[in-house]
């Protein structure tokens, strides 16, 4: 399921000193915060993951599938209401032909939400 768009848009993208940042904006009203939870909208791990391989895609410009989650460590809770924008900082980003390994952090302001590390092909 591809989330851009739906789940969330991009606001803004800059690059500098080897990283990548991605501002987005998460829409309240979609359906998957109907049940991840009704008047407490909480985006699901699964989802902030989603939308960091999204997000990747996006600025390598190719197709890219999730081979292995290494580490992620949720370390506040990502809510729409709370957290209408954030920001995905994409660090140590090497990409060859075969794999594509990052490490993210997912933040508002000085507060670290979540922190991936993974490997896409």
């Amino acid at each position: 399921m591809i989330l851009k768009n739906s789940l969330y848009v991009i606001e803004g993208q800059s690059t500098a000193e080897g990283t990548v940042c991605y501002d987005i904006r998460l829409h309240p009203d979609h359906t998957i915060y109907k049940a991840h939870f009704p008047g407490e909208p909480i985006t699901p791990g699964v989802c902030v993951i989603q939308i960091a391989k999204e997000l990747l895609e996006d600025h390598l410009q190719r197709p890219l599938a999730i081979k292995a989650v290494k580490n992620v460590k949720f370390l506040a809770v990502v809510s729409p209401l709370q957290h209408p924008s954030v920001r995905y900082t994409f660090r140590q980003i090497q990409a060859t032909p075969d794999a594509v390994t990052a490490q993210v952090d997912v933040t508002d302001g000085d507060t670290t939400m979540t922190a991936i590390s993974f490997t896409l092909n």
